[in-house]
Formats: structure tokens, C-alpha cells, sequence
């Protein structure tokens, strides 16, 4: 033994094991959900544990040392008198008591709040409500709406545990009845390859999560037929002998097999380090390289159980991880477990997209002490869906800018394997794509130079020509580039003959920009106008405006302030998508600028546009939620009217989530935002006049199938939708109900 390393027994246990005791009051079940780790209907038949037999363990567990108990199933309150003696029982013996149920007995207001106020009575102290698409298929929401509303009344916040797959649908109208309940405390899990629903679930809705720590392992449950197993529910079907069996009550007392549960290296290392960690020590250890370890897992409990089940394995990584190196590692790690806990920093709320967002947006602008803490409260959280955030970032070209954040530590502690490495090959993709695109701009100057004409770069392609040493750049996506309408087509048939690739024949894609051609994958648009005209930005004023590139002879770019404006206005039309690369953009902008913005000069220029809204809804939730150094001077010259706010709400919902919002991207959401977008009924004629005239119509032909196109030319029909929509926008925003 190393005179510097500690022994092992010095430390002491782990603070967040044994504080509850989960104990199971029934296998029974009035639901019989196909996600179900234990298998519980109301048809099971196995023998109910009795009265005196949980009063016993109650006394167990306070004389052991625990702090809790929570009282499961099953359906605990098919046993409601038993458990109100129970918790009565759990009171006089000092400790607290918890309840999990689907909700079922509070199918009315009244009998939610009678039955809550009873609970409360005899030591309540938490209580869970599961409630998700497996519980849907057998009762409405109603139930848990009641008791949560209840709990508000009787001044007692409740949990609503919601269990998803990846890439759930419906997700939305599941929260949706809690969303304005400010006392339901929204909790979500990943369903898990065990009991039912290692049946009844497809391979392709598994999430496949099995990275970081395990908490329901800090809990060792006792079951309807009196076991401890090392968690409430994935170990409930492990046989005699299993390392998350830990022994019958009838065997041993309840302390030893608890005390079992938390001396136990192998559980230990599983609830601190997680199950990959197991992966990894063991394939360290001589004998074990070619262990049978699959591509792919369902989830956490798919490793841990394949790990754990094969004996071999078992006591070999026993042996290891009682080492003292892993037992210091363990230690240190359930210190900042249990510090987190205790500060309400780790827990399984919902992570909204908002914060996310500002995380990694804070870490490529300032990896500061602020975004060290940030990171600690919300990386480790079990609902942070990695994959949905990689997606996001990589499609805002914010791969390369985060590349240093990848190495932060607290970074690589929490983050899935997958998450660094799809985002450094996006960033390798995006180099190699930005080598073609500065290629593609130096072949359109030298066009631009033979035709004697200037053009103007904008978005990502002017920020490209913008480089500056201060701050990563983010790829750019396409190249567009501006040019006088005389000079667009004979740009783009020179294009053409010097090998980029299109159809010379082909018409506009739209009214302000002729059809994209592209050179070796990079599409390029030859823009006439920055933006539709019905948009009426003050184009004129922001190309008078424009800045030589000096590294080119032709081409241009918009001065910071026309940038800032654009990317606005920009993030509007794509029905307030791509919000973090607008708000990098602006981060960008503010550094590179060479000189203060001219905030005065941008605020008239965004008065004078057509729809100065377009530009004031992205531009508030941005700074808002990200911070953004926007003078606070400016951001007060937004309205502040209730169609405002509303819009900001709608805008919210879809600015860091991308595809993930309550109103699917089709033309007649597009059509009710906008409506709210235009003020006056002159505006909002001029907006549907560019709708449905004949040049618009012809462009969204182009761009849209057949049948799209069919249904918009209905106007009519187009116009009644369009403003039921408008309504539902409207009334979803003021939270008041839909009028029909």
C-alpha cells in the first residue's frame, strides 16, 4: 500500500446512499403500461406482502438509519388505508415519507384534494405523478392536473415523472396541461430495456443513453416479496446470486443487506462513475479485452445488466475497483453528488432549450467561472438530450468555435462520447467546406472584375471574408452574393460557362434572388435584394453603406450595422429558426467591428423597414437568453405591446429548438406569424398582395410540391386557414382557451 494513497476504509459512505428506502406495497397494478420495469397490471396474481410484514420493514429501516421512505408499486394507493397506517407509522419513527402513483385517485378536484390533505395528514413529505404517453393509453391527464392543482392549494409542490423515447412525438401535448402549473416540478427518464418494455419497444425508439452516473442505484429497493435489489425497478427481475440482488429479508436483516448496498465497489462505482465506467476497467483487465460488448446499448441498464450478469466479470472488476485510487475517485465524486443535491443544482427538471443554449453559447464567447458554474448545474442532468444539442450546433456551423470547450473538464465528466466527436468531424467538415467556398469567391471577383461590376457578400460568406484572429469563425452554408439586377444573370451564365454547375435556363427561386448554381457541393445564390421586398429594409441606405474586402477587387460586404440588421430580420423568415447562428453572428459582429455600433443609425433604419417587428422579436429573446451586449437603451425602443410579447413566446418556442415546436413550419403557421407581424390592416394587404400575386405564386410553385402548390393557390380556403391558425397562435399565447 502506497504511503501517500489512502485506505479505502478511511472514507466515509457515501452521502447519498440509504438516505430512502423504496418499498414496494404491491405488484398490482390498475394500469398495465407497456413500459413497466416490474410488469405490473391489474392481473398480477402474486402474493401481496401484508400489513405486518411492511410494518416490520418500516421499523428496519428507521432502526438502520434511513431518512425516507417511499412507498411504490405497482399502485401503492390500491392499498391507500395501508399506506396511511404506514406513513403514520414511518412518522412516530422520525422519518419522512414519499409516495409514488399514477395518479388515478384524483379523477376529480375534490377527491384529489380530500385524498392529498389525508396524505398530508399522516407525514407526506414528496410525491410523484407519472404521467406520460404509457399512462395516457389508460387515463387522461385530468388526474394528475387535479393533485397538482391540489398540492398548489395546500401550498405542496408534486413531481410529474414523464417517460420518453427518442425522438418522441407528442412529447409537447404530454407537458402541455402542466406547462402552466408552476407547482408540477416536470421530471423526464428514458424508458429502459427492462420488464415489459424490453418487449413492447421498437429498436429504433430507444435513446441508447449510457453515459454518466446512475442515482436510482443510491436507493435499494425493497420488493413485494422481500428482496433488496440495488434500484427501484431495472434490477426487479435479477435472479439469486446477482450482484443488484442483494438477499431476502427472510435470510438477513434489512442493515446488513443495505449496509451490503452501499460497501459494494462494483455499486458504488455504478451510482458515482456510471456503467460505462465499468466498460472501460474492464477492458483493462488481463482476460477481459475480448469481452462480448455490443456496438450499441439501449440505454444505461442495458450495459449495466449485461456487465453485471456475467459472474466472471462481476469479481474481477470487485477486485479492481476496491483499489484505493477508485475508492478516492468514488469519494470525491459523491462529495459533488451530494453538494449539488443539496444546493437543488443536479436534478431531473426539464433542461429547456433557452438554457442549453446560453450554456454553449457562454462557452465559445466566455469560458468565465459564470459559465464553469452554469455547466456544473446542467450538464450532469439526466434530460439534457446530447444528441438534439449536437444536431442544433452543428447545424449552426458552431462546431468549430466550441472546439476548445470540448476539453473542459466539466465537459468531458458529462458529456456522451458521441457528443465531441460528431462535433469535431463537423468541424473538420466545415474547413474542408470553407476551402471551396473561399475558392468559389475568388473565381465569382474575378467575374465580377471581367463584367466591370461590384457585389455585396452576404451572411455567413461575409463573415468568412471578415475573419478575424479574436474569436473562432462559424461556418458559413451557402454563398450569397448581391449584385445590381442587370449584372445578376450575366454573373450567374458566366458562373456557368467557367464550370459551375445549374441550369442556365432556370427561372427565380425566389423574388429577390435568381437560381442557385454551385461550385464542387456550395450552392450560390446571386442575390437582386437582400430581402423580399414586402420586408421594405432600407437597402438602398445599407449598400451605400457597404465595406471594400481588401483582399478581393469586387466584393464588398455591409457594414456592421447592416449585418446586425439583416441577421434579424434573416431569422424571421426562416420562421425564427437558426437562432444560435444569429446570435453568434452578432457576438461575432460586436468583435470585429473595428469601431462602437452606430446603435442610433440601426434603430432608424429599423423603424423605417416595412415590418420593424421582424427585426425587434428575434433581437429581444436573443439578448434575453443569451445576453447579448446590446445596450439596454436600444433593446427599450421595442414595442412593448401584448402582440409583442406573444410573438416573443412564439419566436422562444423555436429559436434554440429548431424542429422541436408546438406548431409545425408550414405555410399557414408561417402565414399567422406573419399576420401578427404586420402591423395595420395596410401592411397586412401589402403582405398578402406579395402572398398571392403572380410572381410570389410562381416562386413557392418552384419551391414546394404540387400539392402545396394547389393548396395555396386556394385562396379562399388558404385565408380561413391562415387566421384559424392565427387564432390558435394567439390563444395558445394568452393562455386562454381556443374560442373554435
Amino acid at each position: 500500500m502506497s504511503a501517500s494513497a489512502p485506505d479505502p476504509r478511511a472514507f466515509p459512505a457515501n452521502p447519498n446512499v440509504g438516505r430512502y428506502l423504496p418499498l414496494m406495497v404491491t405488484r398490482r397494478c390498475n394500469l398495465a403500461c407497456d413500459h413497466c420495469s416490474v410488469e405490473s397490471s391489474p392481473d398480477v396474481r402474486t402474493c401481496q406482502p401484508s400489513e405486518q410484514e411492511l410494518l416490520q420493514v418500516v421499523r428496519q429501516a428507521a432502526a438502520a438509519g434511513v431518512q425516507a421512505i417511499q412507498f411504490t408499486g405497482g399502485e401503492p394507493m390500491l392499498r391507500e388505508k395501508l399506506v396511511l397506517q404506514l406513513m403514520r407509522e414511518a412518522r412516530r419513527l422520525g422519518m419522512g415519507s414519499a409516495l409514488s402513483t399514477n395518479g388515478f385517485w384524483g379523477r376529480t378536484p375534490n377527491l384529489a384534494c380530500t385524498r392529498l390533505r389525508a396524505l398530508l395528514a399522516v407525514g407526506l413529505t414528496r410525491l410523484t405523478v407519472s404521467f406520460d404517453r404509457y399512462h395516457a393509453a389508460f387515463q387522461g391527464p385530468e388526474p394528475a392536473v387535479n393533485i397538482v392543482r391540489a398540492g398548489a392549494t395546500l401550498g405542496f409542490p408534486v413531481n410529474i415523472n414523464i417517460t420518453r423515447v427518442r425522438d418522441e412525438e407528442g412529447l409537447d401535448a404530454i407537458v402541455a396541461p402542466f406547462a402552466e402549473l408552476p407547482s408540477a416540478q416536470l421530471r423526464f427518464y428514458d424508458v429502459q430495456p427492462v420488464g415489459a418494455a424490453a418487449r413492447t419497444t421498437p429498436e429504433h425508439e430507444w435513446r441508447g443513453e449510457t453515459s454518466g452516473f446512475c442515482s436510482a442505484c443510491d436507493a435499494a429497493s425493497v420488493t413485494d416479496d422481500g428482496r433488496l435489489i440495488a434500484c427501484n425497478g431495472p434490477s426487479y427481475f435479477t435472479p439469486s446470486g446477482h450482484p443488484l440482488n442483494l438477499g431476502s429479508l427472510r435470510d438477513k436483516p434489512l442493515a446488513a443487506l443495505l449496509a451490503a448496498h452501499r460497501d459494494d465497489p462494483l455499486l458504488d462505482t455504478i451510482r458515482t462513475l456510471g456503467p460505462e465506467r465499468l466498460r472501460t476497467e474492464l477492458s483493462e483487465i488481463p482476460g477481459f479485452a475480448t469481452f462480448p460488448f455490443r456496438d450499441r446499448y439501449h440505454g444505461m441498464c442495458d450495459l449495466c445488466l449485461h456487465i453485471t450478469s456475467d459472474p466472471s466479470a462481476v469479481a474481477a472488476l470487485r477486485e479492481r475497483l476496491a483499489g484505493e485510487r477508485f475508492a478516492a475517485e468514488r469519494h470525491a465524486l459523491a462529495l459533488l453528488i451530494a453538494d449539488q443535491r443539496r444546493s437543488g443544482l443536479l436534478n431531473r427538471q426539464i433542461v429547456n432549450a433557452e438554457a442549453a443554449a446560453r450554456l454553449f453559447h457562454q462557452g465559445i464567447t466566455s469560458c468565465t467561472s459564470a459559465w464553469r458554474a452554469e455547466s456544473a448545474r446542467l450538464l450532469g442532468r439526466a434530460d439534457l438530450d446530447w444528441q438534439h444539442q449536437a444536431a442544433i450546433l452543428v447545424a449552426a456551423g458552431l462546431a468549430r468555435p466550441l472546439l476548445p470547450v470540448l476539453d473542459h473538464p466539466d465537459l468531458r465528466r458529462w458529456a456522451p462520447a458521441f457528443f465531441p466527436a460528431r462535433l469535431r468531424e463537423a468541424a473538420l467538415r466545415d474547413g474542408l467546406r470553407e476551402l471551396v467556398q473561399i475558392d468559389a469567391l475568388e473565381r465569382i471577383d474575378r467575374a465580377l472584375v471581367a463584367l466591370g461590376g461590384r457585389g455585396v457578400l452576404l451572411k455567413g460568406a461575409a463573415l468568412l471574408v471578415r475573419r478575424c484572429d479574436k474569436t473562432a469563425l462559424r461556418a458559413a452554408g451557402d454563398v450569397d452574393v448581391l449584385v445590381d439586377a442587370s449584372l445578376a444573370e450575366p454573373l450567374r451564365l458566366r458562373l456557368l460557362a467557367e464550370g459551375f454547375l445549374g441550369d442556365p435556363a432556370a427561372s427565380r427561386s425566389a423574388p429577390h434572388h435568381l437560381a442557385p448554381i454551385s461550385w464542387r457541393g456550395v450552392i450560390i445564390e446571386i442575390h437582386t435584394g437582400i430581402m423580399p421586398a414586402f420586408w421594405g429594409l432600407p437597402e438602398l441606405e445599407m449598400r451605400k453603406r457597404s465595406v471594400a474586402v481588401p483582399k478581393f477587387s469586387a466584393l464588398d460586404t455591409l457594414d456592421s450595422e447592416g449585418m446586425i440588421l439583416h441577421a434579424f430580420a434573416h431569422v424571421t423568415t426562416h420562421f425564427f429558426g437558426q437562432g444560435q447562428k444569429a446570435a453568434w453572428d452578432m457576438h461575432h459582429l460586436l468583435v470585429t467591428a473595428g469601431r462602437p455600433i452606430d446603435w442610433m443609425r440601426l434603430r432608424d433604419w429599423v423603424v423605417s423597414c416595412r415590418v420593424p417587428r421582424a427585426f425587434w422579436v428575434p433581437c429581444c429573446v436573443l439578448a434575453r437568453e443569451l445576453n447579448l451586449e446590446i445596450p439596454p437603451k436600444f433593446l427599450a425602443e421595442a414595442p412593448a405591446d401584448q402582440r409583442q410579447r406573444q410573438l416573443e413566446l412564439i419566436a422562444q418556442r423555436r429559436l434554440f429548438t429548431a424542429v422541436e415546436m408546438q406548431f409545425a413550419i408550414n405555410p399557414l403557421s408561417r402565414t399567422a406569424v406573419f399576420f401578427l407581424l404586420h402591423d395595420g390592416l395596410r401592411q397586412r394587404l401589402t403582405y398578402l398582395y406579395w402572398l398571392f400575386g403572380s410572381a410570389a405564386r410562381e416562386a413557392r410553385r418552384s419551391a414546394t410540391s404540387s400539392s402545396d402548390a394547389q393548396r395555396l393557390s386556394a385562396m379562399p380556403g388558404h385565408l380561413r386557414q391562415a387566421w384559424q391558425q392565427l387564432r390558435q397562435f394567439r390563444d395558445a399565447c394568452s393562455n386562454r382557451p381556443n374560442a373554435g
